[in-house]
């Protein structure tokens, strides 16, 4: 676990060092009129969103670990509790594993959600085929995202239903 929180602050000093390297990025450009300044708030959101789902998967493992660590514990000398326990513990990984890859889709929605927000904010977008393709990408990125998060609960659902057979 402390690997774990040693990992956590090594991301937020990164994403502090992010920060800084693009605030003074943008104060520089911003004398030069140049366009597309977005672009710079757009990669700060998509680091710290990164950031946050590293977090999140890190811990993942804790608790992948910690679940594994006492389950052995557990069941170490009486092998009949081991069996009835073991579809629990398949259980209870499956769906810390769902809920991780749901963190992850969740993530690249919010992700393009934030791109296409920010495109269709942009002067002289309005009604230009940029903001056409920009809706189609939303789109398509929200029927992935629903088709993803299917099948991740059908597959769930599919091994409760293994489970409760065995």
């Amino acid at each position: 676990e402390r690997v774990v929180e040693a990992s956590k602050t090594s991301l937020d000093f990164a994403v502090g060092q992010n920060t800084e390297v693009l605030a003074s990025c943008k104060e520089t450009l911003e004398a030069s009129s140049m366009p597309g300044l977005f672009l710079f708030d757009l990669a700060g959101q998509a680091v710290e969103g990164y950031v946050t789902l590293q977090k999140s998967l890190l811990d993942f493992a804790v608790e992948q670990r910690t679940a594994a660590v006492e389950a052995a514990h557990e069941y170490i000398h009486d092998a009949g509790k081991a069996k009835a326990g073991i579809p629990n513990l398949i259980q209870q990984s499956v769906d810390r594993t769902v809920t991780a890859q749901k963190s992850v889709l969740e993530f690249a929605a919010k992700q393009t959600k934030a791109v296409s927000d920010t495109v269709k904010q942009q002067s002289g977008v309005t009604g230009t085929p940029i903001e056409t393709v920009t809706d189609s990408v939303q789109r398509g990125v929200d029927t992935l995202h629903a088709s993803q998060n299917e099948i991740l609960d059908s597959a769930n659902e599919n091994v409760k239903a293994m489970i409760a057979k065995a």
